[in-house]
């Protein structure tokens, strides 16, 4: 049985913490009751807090954790749910669970986060020189915070050797089904998606993410191309006419596209 911890705090949001517990725990149950197949459960799931203290979300419900994270043993996999308050607030008011994270051994560990939780992970240092997601919304707050992670918002999951990040919002699902995936196999995650009536394998949060948000960046030169595009997107458009237009190769094109806006110019054109 592979054993999850949800490490739950006051202003988390609920569905954060519930969410992920109801299907990792009904993993093996839900398509097996459906198909009259014999239950297989595979996660052993519990919710701690710092001190065992019951938790209060940031919708006011109140959950009792099932044990202290002073208590805990070592899980195969830590969840941190999202931050549904003010951030800088919620991380000063939870040294315990940042201490926590700064001693937990990665390499038996899988460390997740889910949407703003990740700022956690980052305040603890388990980021640094890595990959990271979080939600689109609170990039700029986390880049300012934490300059040495290599935020990717664009991306739904992000992996780090066994630390996992999920993008904003709901994504606690796509991070469960990935570790679903990663413990039992595609075949599981494929069922328990199908029995929890969800899309397995979202890879991006941009389809999300206003268009305003993608001209917020510091590239005056894709800026330039923004611009082009949004006064011709009713014409046909290619990155042929992109690059003769503004004299880059289509490579280089897309490259510096991609970095300043977080995706690639023709999915940009399709979102304008």
């Amino acid at each position: 049985m592979i054993k999850v911890a949800i490490i739950g705090f006051n202003g988390a949001f609920g569905s954060a913490i519930t969410g992920p517990s109801d299907l990792l725990s009904q993993s093996g149950i839900t398509w097996n009751r459906i198909y009259g197949q014999p239950r297989r459960p595979r996660f052993m799931v519990e919710v701690v807090s710092a001190g065992g203290k019951p938790i209060t979300c940031v919708n006011n419900l109140q959950l009792q954790p099932h044990s202290a994270l002073e208590t805990l043993t070592p899980p195969d996999v830590l969840i941190v749910p999202t931050i549904g308050g003010n951030i800088d607030q919620t991380l000063a008011v939870n040294p315990e669970i940042i201490a926590y994270l700064q001693q937990v051994d990665c390499t038996r560990t899988v460390i997740s986060s889910n949407c703003t939780g990740a700022f956690f992970l980052a305040e603890a240092g388990l980021l640094e020189g890595k990959q990271a997601t979080t939600h689109w919304g609170v990039a700029d707050l986390f880049r300012q915070r934490y300059p040495n992670v290599l935020l990717k918002p664009e991306q739904m999951i992000t992996q780090s050797g066994n630390i996992l990040c999920a993008g904003g919002g709901q994504a606690w699902f796509d991070l469960c089904l990935y570790l679903v995936e990663h413990f039992v196999g595609h075949a599981a995650a494929v069922e328990t998606a199908k029995g929890f009536v969800i899309d397995l394998g979202r890879r991006s949060q941009f389809s999300y993410v206003p268009i305003e948000a993608r001209r917020q960046h510091s590239d005056p030169y894709v800026h330039s191309i923004q611009a082009w595009i949004d006064k011709h997107y009713v014409q046909p458009l290619s990155l042929e006419q992109l690059k003769q237009d503004h004299g880059l190769s289509v490579r280089t094109l897309i490259r510096r596209f991609k970095k300043a806006t977080g995706d690639t110019p023709l999915a940009y054109i399709q979102a304008v």
